[in-house]
């Protein structure tokens, strides 16, 4: 029986949450992230986002591996706050409050920088989950087994006991190695779709037309095969 449900945020929970469109043409770089330039700085990056290097240790390091400087800037805020403005996706987030309304214990997994998780938090867009497991305060992150482990050790669950969603298949495909409930994000009608085919969630009955004669209404149901197609791809 599954216990605790695990959110991802960027690309799950949030919108336009990606800072390389605007951060990489400011440092003069392109590609579309840090990993279409140099593998060392990706590998800066994910260091940085399990807590083993401050933002201020990676911009130190960021000229050796580039050989460019750091264009001035206002030093107010981070560089990788700059320009991090995520949004919501409300569809998203009513599936999670569903969840929450009938009982279930919802939690955030996320790999996610030190300066992103000040935003999320003083956005309040933590605030539906029951607990957040950050990437930067665990020491681990995705797809990394040892992240999922280390949740399921604090949840005092099994892995099927858990339902889990991303919008990383290298994500999904660990967490279902460990025997995790785990499925592919791609929007919030496939999401609840996904949870009502595993009991979390109440089905949601077919929409009824009114049609209207001079003496009655007759009701006639909408033509959906959506939610049995996408059954059988579970199933399969």
């Amino acid at each position: 029986m599954i216990k605790c449900c695990i959110f991802d945020m960027g690309g799950v929970m949030v919108r336009d949450y990606q800072i390389w469109p605007q951060l990489l043409p400011f440092l003069g770089l392109t590609g579309k992230s840090f990993a279409d330039c140099e593998r060392n700085l990706i590998e800066t990056v994910q260091s940085h986002s399990r807590g083993e290097i401050t933002e201020n240790d990676f911009w130190a390091i960021y000229p050796g591996i580039t050989c460019r400087q750091i264009p001035a800037h206002d030093e107010s805020e981070t560089l990788f706050a700059k320009f991090f403005n995520p949004k919501m996706d409300e569809p998203t987030l009513q599936t999670v409050q569903e969840l929450k309304s009938g009982g279930m214990r919802t939690v955030c997994g996320t790999n996610v920088i030190e300066a992103h998780y000040k935003i999320h938090t003083a956005l309040k867009q933590y605030a539906v989950f029951d607990k957040v497991y950050a990437s930067h305060l665990i020491g681990l992150a995705k797809p990394d087994p040892a992240f999922y482990k280390y949740i399921l050790i604090a949840e005092g669950i099994e892995p099927n006991d858990t339902f889990f969603t991303d919008d990383s298949a290298a994500n999904v495909e660990s967490a279902l190695s460990l025997g995790m409930n785990a499925y592919l994000y791609t929007d919030a009608e496939a999401l609840s779709r996904q949870l009502q085919f595993l009991g979390l969630i109440k089905k949601k009955l077919p929409r009824i037309k009114l049609i209207k004669t001079r003496k009655l209404f007759i009701k006639v149901p909408n033509k959906d095969k959506e939610y049995n197609r996408d059954a059988e791809k579970l199933l399969s």
